[in-house]
């Protein structure tokens, strides 16, 4: 079975008009024998819009490819509260599920993940208080409802990640965990020139997360988004990271390494093809 991931695709930022990419989109998964297609989060700055997206995308597909996804911060900033981000019930919405691949001994788990400043560069010398207010004044995330401190909504997902990552164990499977958030230090670019990025590394995850994962015996993969920057797959105590997200192409921020968006999101497509029984 072949798995494909996206992340960050950005459709309304990049002012596409994403059903103008279904025809294609499926020719291409069907071509690579992709049998599930998720989406790691950052598919509009609407939550509403993105549900919208995926049950047409996924009327589009048909039986060929099952489609799942999850939050990233952009769709949480509109339409969208964090208890329906917690109990939303969709069958494609992956986050805090277990979702059994048939024919094969992997899962899926999904968690859109969060954040608690332990990316931070070492020796700043801020507290969680000082990443709070120059979050509130200067990111995204400020329009996000949360009820929690950041730290707080992290253990939250660290106890979710954890229950589900013991029933793939209960099941005697392997996991394939996707999130939307940055769970190991490894990827994060610091640049001392930079103050305002240095504070914002402090939002894009968790260590915390990155151990739970590493400490796994079942965790086959894991695939995330958020950095905008492309990397190679990782290998790291025989789990395979994967973060290669499409991100903006934009005159202000162009990050593509083309002019088209097919064209990024092929070369960005995230694909694992696992063994069948």
């Amino acid at each position: 079975m072949r798995v494909a991931f996206s992340t960050d695709l950005h459709f309304d930022v990049n002012h596409l008009t994403a059903s103008d990419y279904f025809q294609a989109q499926k020719d291409y998964l069907e071509q690579q024998n992709i049998s599930v297609y998720v989406l790691g989060g950052d598919t509009f700055n609407d939550f509403q819009a993105t549900v919208r997206y995926v049950d047409a995308l996924q009327a589009f597909l048909g039986n060929t490819v099952q489609l799942y996804f999850l939050a990233g911060n952009h769709d949480m900033v509109k339409g969208v509260t964090y208890a329906e981000l917690e109990s939303f019930d969709h069958p494609a919405y992956l986050h805090h599920r277990v979702v059994s691949l048939p024919g094969t001994d992997y899962a899926l788990v999904g968690n859109n993940g969060w954040y608690d400043y332990t990316l931070a560069p070492a020796g700043q010398g801020k507290t969680a208080e000082d990443y709070f207010r120059w979050k509130k004044a200067f990111w995204i995330d400020s329009a996000i409802d949360s009820p929690l401190s950041d730290t707080e909504r992290m253990d939250r997902v660290l106890k979710q990640v954890q229950a589900d990552l013991a029933t793939v164990a209960a099941q005697r499977q392997r996991a394939l965990f996707v999130t939307h958030f940055v769970p190991r230090q490894d990827f994060l670019i610091y640049a001392g020139d930079r103050p305002y990025w240095n504070m914002a590394t402090a939002l894009m995850g968790s260590s915390r997360l990155g151990g739970l994962l590493a400490a796994s015996p079942v965790v086959d993969t894991v695939v995330f988004g958020h950095l905008h920057h492309r990397d190679a797959p990782l290998l790291a105590a025989g789990q395979v990271y994967l973060h290669t997200p499409l991100g903006y192409g934009l005159k202000r921020a162009w990050e593509w390494q083309s002019t088209d968006f097919m064209t990024e999101w092929r070369n960005t497509l995230m694909i694992r093809e696992i063994p069948e029984k």
